[in-house]
């Protein structure tokens, strides 16, 4: 019977090892994935009037979405594989959530726009824990349960800190996930306006300030600020994310450019999305009933790099009605650009914890998006 018993666990063994190398992908302990085709599902839908945006995994729950729905003033569950949905408002009515990110903690933590607080949210039961603003800005009542500090994103992974951008204060702001103290980086230069925040090349953070005309990184340790300038004036730099090896990949909005940032030499370069277009290195993949302003203007926004190496971004997302997710591959400097199922979409932020897909949230489609690659 033990010999049985032996041989039952080691046939199971191997049955599941070759399943996970025939085709599939295992995470989380075992559970398989099917190598799904390449292209863009729309899996789940919202309302409208959500404004559906930022998508997060917890990292030993990748089969549960938590995507912040902006007008609605809600934190939205979503079970990626039953559908299943469950809406958590936040305690401030005004809040409007921002940003957010699962940190070391175990909590996501997220920052409103309007409301002045950082928000921990418990995944275990959605219950969620307020740290309001020590300071103020242009208004001088420090109190207010409104105000324009106007926090936009939070990431972390590279201290103990939740850190986020705060362009009312014209910083890099960080609350410590165990003590909740406050602490505010002002930047170098006004009018600034940090906008999406990052972990960032080695020991940092890495930001986008879309007024400034630049690209920064702040050291978790020393706290020091270094900015990059991008050569093309009013690229209103949106999207930041670090590949594997240190390089930082960003994206301009008004350029219409991605490209690089070494911050070992320093070199800052541009790629326009326009000139691939125009060289026949592009390709549009999907219905081609699918209509928004993509097809003109590329108008890149948040950018994440892929387990495959390649960089993939977000076409005209919030309010500029766009409808593709581009996929760029520095090797062969190939475009490759997927239509949202759902014209005028306005694809939102974009999230790259599953080794084989992008997650993001039409911010005007009123569905949640995947790209399988």
């Amino acid at each position: 019977m033990r010999t049985q018993a032996i041989a039952a666990l080691f046939l199971s063994f191997v049955t599941l090892a070759t399943a996970c190398s025939d085709a599939t992908a295992c995470v989380n302990g075992g559970h398989q994935r099917v190598k799904r085709d390449e292209g863009i599902i729309e899996y789940a839908a919202v309302t409208l009037l959500d404004t559906a945006c930022e998508t997060e995994f917890h990292p030993d729950q990748l089969d549960i979405a938590w995507v912040e729905l902006i007008a609605s003033n809600t934190i939205l569950r979503v079970n990626v594989t039953s559908g299943e949905q469950q809406r958590f408002p936040l305690k401030n009515p005004a809040g409007l959530p921002s940003g957010m990110e699962f940190l070391p903690d175990g909590y996501l933590w997220l920052s409103e726009v309007a409301g002045n607080s950082m928000v921990r949210l418990d995944p275990a039961d959605g219950s969620m824990t307020e740290y309001p603003f020590p300071w103020s800005n242009i208004t001088v009542i420090d109190d207010l349960p409104v105000g324009i500090r106007v926090t936009i994103d939070v990431s972390g992974n590279r201290d103990r800190g939740a850190w986020f951008t705060a362009v009312g204060l014209n910083g890099i702001g960080r609350i410590d996930i165990d003590t909740f103290e406050y602490e505010i980086f002002p930047l170098p230069n006004l009018l600034s306006a940090p906008l999406i925040i990052q972990g960032g090349p080695g020991s940092t953070m890495v930001f986008s300030e879309i007024l400034g005309n630049r690209v920064g990184t702040i050291d978790v340790n020393t706290k020091e600020i270094k900015e990059y300038e991008i050569p093309t004036p009013l690229s209103l730099p949106q999207g930041v994310a670090t590949d594997p090896d240190g390089l930082i990949w960003w994206s301009g909005t008004g350029s219409g450019n991605i490209g690089t940032i070494n911050v070992t030499t320093g070199e800052v370069t541009e790629i326009s999305i326009a000139e691939i277009r125009a060289s026949g290195n592009s390709t549009v993949v999907g219905d081609p009933g699918s209509i928004g302003s993509s097809g003109a203007l590329a108008l890149p926004g948040p950018i994440r790099v892929g387990a495959d190496g390649k960089v993939y971004f977000v076409e005209g997302n919030l309010v500029f009605l766009g409808n593709r997710v581009g996929q760029y591959d520095p090797k062969t400097k190939q475009l490759v650009e997927f239509l949202t199922p759902t014209s005028l979409s306005g694809p939102c932020d974009i999230n790259n914890q599953h080794p084989d897909a992008m997650y993001f949230a039409e911010f005007t489609g009123a569905h949640l998006g995947r790209l399988d690659y």
